[in-house]
């Protein structure tokens, strides 16, 4: 984790402060693409993932932001009350599990505090010179996050509030499919789930979803299983109670964890023999080999996961 210095607290809409974070040194940070996220570690020991929302040529700080929430675990709470400028925070290198693929063109649709990884994306395809689209969906246009940012993108940007273009018809707007046109969505899970129906016709891998929840799920009951190491002489058993993240890292197997709850890919481990029951927010392939334990299990009572590096 990198000690970094909040340079800047911004309000952005009344429940929405962006924040600026920097070395406290003026080192260069890491690289970072759109798509990508940050953990951010407070002092109080909370550990949460945001989405980057500034600028990937400027190197010297990541701005992210943050939702007051009004049933919050802690984070929120905090960052909203107590955090100023010139505090410490920890966060890690950025992680990208929702970049951007190759297309023909590209649908930006955001709602909420879900247009934090849709603006990055925005500016960077501006910037390719790609053909592209975006709309925001949001309660209150006279309360828009990021205002200066989105007016610069110009009128590629529709913002879909009842005092400006009104609600977006997701089912009328996706009815048609549009073969070599890919669709980013971001917000929260009513409205991407509503992207996800309306685009049940749409051709394989047309859409890329990031989640800030856990989708809902029904699984089967938990049944014990081992996990082997490839290559080595390791084996963990996992109890139907334990999660396998839990076992591996009893077992001293380095195995990276943050969310817990399946949806920041930090614990990914490829599975080399044996069939992974996936139960995280990520996997859209239910034959993938990328398995997430911190919530997902076997349906083999054993699997053979490659060394973590």
């Amino acid at each position: 984790m990198l000690p970094l210095v909040v340079k800047r607290i911004e309000s952005q809409s009344a429940g929405i402060l962006s924040i600026e974070l920097g070395d406290p040194d003026g080192v260069p940070l890491p690289p970072w693409e759109a798509g990508a996220h940050i953990d951010v570690q407070l002092v109080t020991r909370q550990q949460r993932q945001y989405s980057l929302c500034g600028d990937p040529a400027d190197r010297g700080t990541y701005r992210i932001a943050v939702l007051r929430e009004e049933y919050s675990r802690g984070a929120s709470m905090y960052i909203h009350e107590y955090l100023r400028e010139g505090r410490t925070v920890h966060a890690s290198a950025p992680r990208n599990l929702f970049p951007i693929a190759p297309a023909d063109e590209y649908l930006l649709l955001a709602a909420g505090i879900g247009i934090t990884p849709i603006l990055a994306m925005a500016n960077e395809l501006e910037r390719r010179g790609a053909t592209w689209s975006m709309n925001y969906a949001i309660r209150d246009g006279a309360d828009l996050p990021f205002r200066a940012d989105l007016d610069a993108l110009g009128q590629k940007v529709t913002i879909n509030s009842p005092d400006r273009a009104g609600r977006l018809d997701l089912e009328s707007y996706l009815a048609e499919p549009r073969p070599g046109v890919a669709v980013y969505t971001c917000g929260p899970a009513r409205f991407t789930d509503a992207v996800l129906e309306a685009m049940r016709e749409w051709p394989r891998g047309s859409l890329h979803l990031e989640r800030f929840e856990p989708k809902p799920a029904v699984v089967r009951a938990n049944e014990p299983f081992t996990v082997r190491v490839e290559g080595t002489d390791v084996a963990v058993e996992v109890p139907a109670d334990r999660s396998m993240l839990a076992a591996l890292n009893s077992a001293r197997v380095p195995v990276a964890g943050s969310c817990l709850r399946g949806i920041c890919g930090s614990c990914a481990v490829r599975v080399v023999d044996g069939k992974a029951e996936h139960r995280d927010s990520l996997t859209s392939d239910e034959d993938s080999t990328t398995m997430y334990p911190c919530v997902s299990r076997a349906l083999t009572p054993e699997l053979v996961i490659a060394a973590p590096e």
